[in-house]
């Protein structure tokens, strides 16, 4: 418990920083599923077979493994929080649409006769009677989905969206089981917070609601348009991998440049996802540069398949170099001098039985 509270304090910037992270991911794909789905279960609610082929395909797109469709969206939009949105909102989709489809379907059909008689138009409908009796059973859904995407969102760390995941996958990484908690306590409490809250508003008039809901949308449209329109300063972004090896390069490259130019802005990404990750995000200018092994390049990304056995340091550095400059066009910079050996670790019992 010590250490678990020693390391909460060491990183309480930190958390704050991936708890918005991950509220902000959760609530925008949590948005833009309620856009998609709601009024699409709308529009289906008489066309019974259209409905049902509709919900077939959202459930069979929520067995889709996270991993899977993250990997298929890195090559079409790269990574970061796009990918991410697109794979929570297409998680999210199934339980808001089925239940807005269930809880229109199973309102009386003598209101719907009553409503009719009197001459109610379809937006009259949905207005008076139809989405107020439906909105438990919608909202059912919608806190379903919020749970799904706070749960997925950990995944988001993988492909530099940050957010809870950070700390789960960085306690793996370095076998540090506070972090593991921290990252896992607090995604709960997010999850536990939202699915409470998302139950209030069912005290909530159904316009109320409405405007609520339209109000956050424009909040959002107008915060990105903003940052849209915000001209980008000049900076060097420099990423590594997960690990606390690659942290330490991507601080030593910092420590380089603020020595050869005090005035340059530096920022650093650590953690920020695996070597197919950090790639895409060098080839869309996502980032500047990030510390990788000659090997690795010659053995999963450059396109030619070379044979590294035998090559020396030197050779291997070339060829590398020459491949990503005729490839991508990328620059490979020279090696850094620092010892970077590895030793093997056994047991005592493991050791005397093989001397």
């Amino acid at each position: 418990m010590s250490t678990l509270l020693a390391t909460l304090a060491e990183r309480r910037d930190d958390l704050w920083q991936a708890t918005g992270q991950h509220i902000w991911l959760s609530v925008v794909s949590l948005l833009i599923a309620i856009i998609i789905a709601v009024p699409l279960a709308i529009s289906v609610q008489k066309h019974k077979r259209l409905a049902e082929l509709l919900n077939q395909i959202a459930g069979i797109l929520q067995t889709i493994p996270s991993l899977a469709l993250l990997g298929l969206l890195i090559p079409l939009v790269g990574i970061g929080q796009v990918p991410a949105i697109i794979a929570l909102v297409t998680y999210a989709i199934f339980p808001i649409f089925q239940n807005t489809y269930v809880g229109l379907s199973s309102i009386d059909s003598l209101l719907e006769e009553a409503a009719d008689a009197f001459g109610m138009t379809r937006w009259e409908k949905l207005r008076r009677f139809e989405l107020p009796i439906a909105m438990p059973v919608i909202l059912t859904g919608v806190r379903q989905a919020m749970v799904l995407i706070v749960g997925t969102a950990t995944l988001a760390a993988l492909i530099g969206s940050g957010g809870l995941g950070t700390f789960i996958l960085l306690g793996i990484s370095r076998n540090n089981n506070s972090l593991i908690l921290i990252g896992a306590i607090a995604s709960a409490m997010v999850a536990v917070i939202f699915s409470g809250l998302i139950q209030l508003l069912q005290r909530v008039k159904i316009r109320t609601l409405l405007i609520s809901l339209g109000v956050i949308v424009i909040g959002f449209a107008g915060f990105e348009t903003y940052q849209g329109f915000q001209k980008p300063q000049q900076q060097i972004t420099i990423a590594g991998k997960m690990g606390s090896e690659p942290e330490i390069l991507i601080n030593m490259y910092q420590d380089l440049i603020k020595d050869s130019n005090p005035n340059v802005q530096v920022t650093l990404k650590p953690d920020f996802g695996q070597t197919s990750f950090l790639f895409s995000a060098l080839k869309s200018d996502q980032i500047t540069m990030y510390p990788e092994f000659s090997g690795t390049v010659l053995q999963g990304l450059v396109k030619d398949n070379h044979s590294v056995q035998g090559m020396t340091a030197l050779k291997l550095y070339q060829t590398a170099k020459n491949d990503l400059n005729s490839q991508f066009k990328m620059t490979f910079l020279k090696p850094m001098k620092y010892n970077n050996t590895y030793a093997l670790v056994v047991k005592n019992h493991s050791l005397r039985s093989i001397i």
